[in-house]
């Protein structure tokens, strides 16, 4: 501001100033305190103002105006200078980001402005004291349309890197008011990385679909996935991280597709059905799945009769067992639970019995007291005497809610527990049967080749 600085004061009566127009601050706030420190002071600091035909306009001061509008303050004094509207609005711009007083909206219209009234980034930035890339970054806020700023009250809040983001999708509106209504919240860089991502995957299809329509490329482009034509079989399909645009379309002609569909940002590959050998493979897939159909089956019926016989037989057998063995089954079940993927682990017994699950009915198979009378039962119980076999009774039963079928073929943080839970059991005097002692076996060595591997793997890391 001091570059413009008039040495010449004069008294100028108020109501011949007018805020001006181009003035980059757009709201000036409350004056009313300034307006009382003027009234009972008068005004310290004069004005700065040009000439517009016979009353003038501000450049430098819009706050005191206003204050000394409100105090009823006639003349005062100010400095009157001679500027061209470049000029004016560079003064302008300068005092208020000098002082900090204009959103990072303000700034970049107001910069945006000098631009185009001819001044180069080079110059504004010299002005400001900025980095040409700080004008650049606000020239780009400042291309963001008024029907997208006026998607939220506080846009004007947003920062400089969410406004860039926004600017980045000029020409598309519906992007950016999606980006400006995240922004400010934990949303905004997910969403602006949804949105790269799709505009990505726009520009690979758009690419790829135009080197498959070059002349004589060989490519049989149709309109449309054929997927309900019998005639057509599906042989594959490309997509973005498939590679570039090029490497995607030599995969496509190593698969020597009949044709080529473009859908939803893929490149879909089909072929002329062969209906014979498409039958045999359907046959084979069928006799496949139901050979998996039968397994799962089998699995799940020895699943749950062994589920039943194990706790038939601690229904049966628990209450005749001495306190002392209840009290190191208590312990080993608690120690074999306690370490667990859930929160709170499997030892966490009883918060869970909100309904008939979380082994609910598992502990009415154990102790013969309903599912609905559990809760209560158990704390009553385990504030007794008898409390080792209550807490046995809880353990086992929260262990047998946790087995599912597959757990006996998965190695998992639950299958890996199980054979020492039939050891806990066999200790107590069960006795499994021969088709239990071969799925435990099975699980064992799946169990024991798992952790081979993982040490394998472990030691060529640390090679």
């Amino acid at each position: 501001m001091s570059n413009y600085q008039s040495n010449e004061i004069k008294l100028i009566n108020t109501s011949l100033i007018d805020p001006h127009p181009d003035n980059p601050r757009k709201n000036i706030g409350d004056v009313t305190d300034l307006a009382a420190s003027i009234k009972a002071n008068g005004l310290l600091s004069p004005l700065s103002v040009v000439p517009n035909g016979s009353r003038y306009r501000v450049i430098a001061g819009h706050r005191r105006l206003a204050a000394c509008k409100q105090a009823g303050t006639g003349a005062v004094p100010c400095f009157v200078l001679d500027l061209d509207p470049l000029q004016q609005l560079e003064a302008m711009v300068t005092e208020n980001c000098q002082r900090e007083q204009l959103t990072v909206l303000e700034e970049a219209d107001a910069i945006q402005g000098m631009l185009d009234l001819g001044a180069t980034t080079a110059n504004v930035a010299h002005r400001l004291g900025r980095s040409a890339d700080y004008v650049r970054d606000r020239a780009k806020a400042a291309s963001i349309k008024t029907e997208v700023r006026a998607t939220r009250d506080d846009f004007s809040q947003l920062t400089i890197g969410q406004l860039v983001a926004i600017a980045r999708y000029d020409g598309r509106p519906d992007l950016q008011k999606r980006l400006a209504q995240a922004a400010g919240t934990s949303n905004f860089d997910y969403t602006l990385r949804n949105i790269e991502r799709d505009d990505r995957d726009r520009q690979w299809i758009e690419s790829v679909a135009a080197l498959l329509v070059e002349p004589n490329n060989g490519f049989n482009l149709i309109p449309d996935p054929p997927y309900s034509n019998p005639e057509w079989r599906y042989l594959g399909c490309m997509f973005p991280s498939t590679g570039t645009p090029e490497e995607a379309i030599e995969k496509i002609r190593e698969q020597n597709p009949a044709a080529v569909s473009i859908h939803m940002e893929q490149v879909y590959l089909w072929a002329r059905r062969d209906h014979a050998a498409d039958d045999e493979k359907e046959a084979r897939r069928a006799a496949e799945q139901a050979e998996r159909d039968a397994r799962r089956h089998a699995l799940e019926e020895y699943a749950a009769a062994s589920a039943d016989k194990r706790m038939a037989w601690l229904h049966a057998n628990l209450y005749g067992i001495k306190r002392d063995k209840l009290i190191e089954a208590t312990a080993r079940l608690g120690l074999l639970q306690i370490i667990d993927p859930f929160p709170g682990g499997f030892a966490d017994a009883l918060t869970n019995w909100n309904d008939h699950t979380g082994s609910r009915e598992e502990y009415e198979k154990i102790t013969g007291i309903t599912a609905e009378d559990a809760p209560t039962a158990a704390r009553i119980s385990l504030q007794t005497n008898d409390w080792p076999l209550e807490a046995t009774s809880i353990l086992a039963a929260r262990f047998e809610w946790f087995i599912d079928p597959e757990d006996w073929t998965t190695v998992n943080d639950t299958s890996r527990r199980i054979p020492g839970y039939y050891q806990i059991l066999q200790d107590l005097g069960y006795t499994p049967a021969d088709d239990e002692t071969n799925h435990l076996d099975q699980l064992i060595a799946a169990i024991t080749e798992a952790d081979s591997d993982e040490n394998e793997e472990d030691e060529e890391n640390n090679q």
